[in-house]
């Protein structure tokens, strides 16, 4: 009985020991220069990212290399996609005031456009750099009507919570070049 007693202690005293989680969001940015005051309704869809990032975990590529680390001790406060989107519609709105942007649910609500955006690359380097490549797509009533890339990269400092924000920044820039693209149509 000691035995257990001893193993027990052992394993909870291990468990007191480990280090505690971090819990990162994404974070709209505070623009104050409109782009556009046309008075549209912009539904964003789910963002699409790589399967290697869609994880609870966050993911980093090692300098100058292939290999990812997955951190088990920083992580997402909400899936990726699900941020991506909500601050995207919330970025977009910033340089469209008059607008209503909003992440797409499932309702039969209807928007003057839809934009769908399919990211390739979001990929963050410690001391180094974060990188988006992402291709968008504007919609008007389910057909195409405007597309662009948004290829981006900024510095990333030596924390996660750098890294976070280089990464809110780019979502920020990208949404600068939608809501630029949406004023002109």
């Amino acid at each position: 009985m000691k035995k257990y007693v001893v193993v027990f202690t052992l394993l909870l005293s291990a468990c007191a020991m480990s280090p505690n989680s971090h819990f990162y969001q994404l974070q709209a940015q505070k623009n104050d220069v409109a782009i556009s005051n046309r008075s549209i309704s912009v539904g964003i869809e789910e963002v699409d990212v790589p399967q290697y990032i869609d994880r609870p975990q966050i993911v980093l590529i090692k300098k100058n290399s292939s290999e990812l680390s997955v951190s088990e001790f920083h992580r997402w406060a909400e899936p990726l996609t699900s941020s991506i989107t909500r601050i995207l519609a919330d970025d977009i709105s910033t340089f469209m005031p008059k607008s209503v942007i909003k992440p797409q649910s499932y309702t039969m609500e209807q928007f003057n456009f839809t934009i769908n955006v399919e990211i390739n690359k979001f990929d963050a380097e410690l001391n180094d750099k974060v990188t988006l490549d992402a291709w968008w797509t504007i919609y008007r009533n389910g057909k195409n009507v405007a597309r662009g890339r948004s290829t981006l990269d900024a510095p990333a400092g030596d924390t996660y919570d750098s890294i976070v924000n280089a990464q809110s920044n780019l979502i920020n820039e990208m949404a600068k070049q939608i809501a630029q693209k949406l004023s002109k149509l």
